[in-house]
C-alpha cells in the first residue's frame, strides 16, 4: 500500500499510521494528530513514513509554503490535488537529502520542546501576576 491522501469524513476512524492535515482557514496545511471537520487524512504504510510525511507537512506549513496554493476569498482552503502535488514534489526533494532532513527534524523536535517549556513558563508568570494583584486588591 502506498501513501494515501484523501478527504476525511467525520465519524470515520482510521487504524495504523495516519495523521490529518487542515484544509481550510489561514492554517491550511497544518498537520494534526486529531481530526477536525475540515481536514484531509494521510495514511502511510509504516510509522517511519508517517513521521517523515508529518514533519514534511509541518515544515511546509511553518514556512508558509501552502499560502500561495490557497483558494477562496472569504475562507481560504487547500485543494486535495494541490496538497498531493506539493507533498509528492517536496518528498522527492527530501529523498535526495534524507540525512539532512532527519537532522532538521531532530532540531525541530528540540525547538518545539523548548517552545512548549517557554509557553508553560509564560503561563506560570501570568498566573503569578494575577495572584499578586488579587492578593493586593483583597
Amino acid at each position: 500500500m502506498q501513501t494515501l491522501i484523501k478527504t476525511h469524513k467525520m465519524n470515520r476512524t482510521y487504524h495504523g499510521n495516519h495523521f490529518f492535515v487542515l484544509s481550510k482557514g489561514k492554517n491550511a496545511g497544518r498537520p494534526m494528530d486529531k481530526p477536525c471537520p475540515n481536514c484531509f487524512v494521510v495514511i502511510s504504510k509504516c510509522p517511519r513514513e508517517k513521521q517523515l510525511l508529518y514533519w514534511l507537512c509541518f515544515g511546509l506549513w511553518q514556512c508558509g509554503y501552502f499560502q500561495p496554493h490557497l483558494c477562496g476569498s472569504v475562507i481560504p482552503f487547500l485543494r486535495l490535488p494541490e496538497l498531493k502535488s506539493i507533498i509528492r514534489y517536496t518528498r522527492a526533494k527530501v529523498d535526495l537529502r534524507l540525512d539532512e532532513y532527519k537532522k532538521a527534524v531532530e532540531t525541530l523536535n528540540k525547538l518545539l520542546t523548548i517552545q512548549q517549556n517557554i509557553s508553560h513558563q509564560l503561563q506560570l508568570i501570568n498566573q503569578a501576576k494575577k495572584g499578586l494583584m488579587w492578593k493586593l486588591l483583597r
